[in-house]
């Protein structure tokens, strides 16, 4: 059995943090009568899971779902993580690669092509996009948009990075958005999401266009690809639809 002091010292997590876990309901200890907290190996074996969900950017409400449905089986959990952080392994690496292609490039005056300077990246890096899809376009769209996607993710992603890869290059060029180049990428980015994701309208298409500038967490996500791209697709996708509205 461990103090909570004790706890902290050996995990780094702070005993203000640890109070808050407890009071949360994501780690409760046994307590004595006089409230002292003992933590048992089994408590500091679901601390670790805890980190390591935390580690790969889970939220504590996540996390507590995650950890409620198999509460018991920390094995169960080990392997899920060990899965995620594996995938995490290989994205950091490429990246890593990239940066250092981009120093090589620097040093030496090397040129990369655009593909090369953004490889590692995706239109998506979480489960903050997700969430962010659900406030602004409805939980029913996206759920449908996630099962009709299951199986295709490698499809869809590879997709959307094409398509925003091409706008990032016109945009280094200086074509301007609504230039006729665009607005066939803007149909292509169309009918992508019609193919993979849901029955996307022409006026549903306009508002996600509008969300890639206004909002955030997707403009952040899209203008990996370069800075301004997220507005450059915006603006390019209302002029596709703008041509094609009545048709």
């Amino acid at each position: 059995m461990y103090h909570i002091k004790q706890v902290s010292e050996i995990s780094g997590v702070s005993v203000r943090t640890l109070h808050h876990y407890d009071e949360i309901g994501i780690l409760s200890p046994q307590k004595s009568e006089n409230g002292y907290r003992y933590y048992s190996e089994e408590d500091m074996s679901l601390l670790q899971t805890i980190l390591f969900y935390k580690y790969l950017g889970f939220s504590l409400g996540q996390i507590r779902e995650l950890i409620g449905k198999n509460e018991k089986d920390i094995l169960v959990h080990l392997k899920s993580q060990l899965e995620l952080m594996k995938k995490e392994k290989k994205k950091l690496l490429t990246l890593i690669n990239t940066l250092e292609k981009t120093i090589d490039s620097a040093e030496r005056s090397v040129e990369m092509s655009t593909k090369e300077k953004f490889k590692g990246f995706t239109y998506q890096e979480n489960d903050k996009y997700t969430e962010q899809a659900k406030e602004l376009y409805g939980r029913e769209v996206v759920e449908e948009s996630i099962a009709r996607q299951k199986g295709k993710e490698q499809e869809l992603t590879d997709g959307f990075n094409r398509i925003f890869f091409a706008f990032a290059e016109n945009l280094e060029n200086h074509l301007p958005a609504t230039a006729a180049e665009n607005v066939a990428l803007s149909k292509q980015l169309h009918e992508h999401i019609r193919e993979y994701s849901f029955d996307c309208s022409l006026d549903v298409f306009s508002y996600i266009g509008l969300g890639y500038a206004q909002n955030e967490e997707f403009r952040k996500n899209i203008d990996q690809f370069g800075e301004g791209v997220s507005q450059y697709i915006s603006d390019a996708i209302q002029q596709y639809v703008s041509e094609n509205k009545g048709e």
